[in-house]
């Protein structure tokens, strides 16, 4: 071998051996907007925030969306008019939701509809309860990359308890206008949804039972409309669960400097090769 095929195999396993990120778990986001309601009656605003809702939580998979609402009502209809594929499965009868439902090969996210509170919508608090009993099924959904979408839980102070860790709703009695998307929640894709009745509030992350892996993706004064989770991942030992925001892993210094050397060495080499091809064409 010579000298400047072992500089390149030395070079490339150099940049070989630097480790993987690990997979990046779900995406998780939540609104006190009964965006289902106003969309499915045609509101510019609650279309247009339910495609980037549903966007987000798919991270990108082409698989469909698991829908826990009644029938074909608000939540369904509203997708499949927006051309969203889902299967629609009715909770209000418990043994319609098994963990098995709860399958990432199947499904890129699971969504669930308003509560029936916020006037007009569909899912009552015991519907609700029937999907939180499958935490562990729903913890593992969520590892795996599947994403979770819920909207307005009204006056249910466990209307979000399908979260493991479940997320607070601080209730409230938000207007109709005014909402203003973070700067996180547009670097998520995300948007403000203006014009429709809203129903319920969140705590600031950290506080009043909400997790700090949370992010605020839309706010109404001094108020938190909406909530999100990117890349994140669940540890439940029992009935207790944390859950975390995730991101792309930092690689340790000693990392960066194998990759800085097997880069910088696969340049070495290059060079050397187009030097050494311009000395025997001038030769020649």
């Amino acid at each position: 071998m010579s000298k400047i095929s072992r500089f390149l195999a030395t070079a490339a396993f150099a940049v070989a051996v630097v480790p993987t990120a690990a997979g990046a778990g779900g995406n998780i986001f939540l609104t006190g907007h009964d965006t289902d309601l106003h969309g499915y009656f045609g509101s510019v605003s609650a279309v247009a925030a339910m495609t980037a809702d549903v966007n987000f939580v798919r991270n990108g998979s082409s698989l469909p969306l698991l829908v826990f609402d009644k029938g074909t009502n608000e939540l369904a209809g509203l997708l499949t008019s927006l051309g969203i594929p889902y299967t629609a499965i009715d909770p209000t009868i418990a043994s319609n939701v098994t963990d098995s439902l709860f399958d990432p090969t199947v499904y890129s996210a699971f969504a669930v509809a308003s509560n029936v509170n916020c006037g007009g919508c569909d899912l009552f608090a015991s519907d609700v309860a029937n999907i939180a009993t499958h935490t562990s099924a729903i913890s593992a959904f969520f590892n795996a990359g599947g994403g979770i979408l819920g909207f307005a839980a009204a006056n249910d102070p466990n209307g979000y308890a399908y979260v493991p860790e479940a997320a607070a709703n601080a209730g409230g009695n938000p207007p109709s206008n005014g909402f203003v998307e973070t700067a996180a929640g547009l670097a998520a894709g995300l948007v403000a949804e203006n014009g429709d009745a809203t129903h319920n509030y969140f705590p600031t992350p950290g506080t009043g039972g909400l997790s700090s892996a949370y992010q605020v993706a839309e706010v109404n004064g001094d108020n938190v409309e909406s909530v999100f989770i990117k890349n994140g991942s669940i540890v439940c030992t029992g009935d207790d669960c944390v859950i975390t925001g995730g991101g792309g892993a930092v690689p340790e210094p000693g990392t960066w400097a194998m990759m800085l050397f097997g880069f910088g060495a696969i340049g070495v080499a290059v060079r050397t090769g187009r030097r050494r091809k311009a000395l025997k064409t001038q030769r020649a």
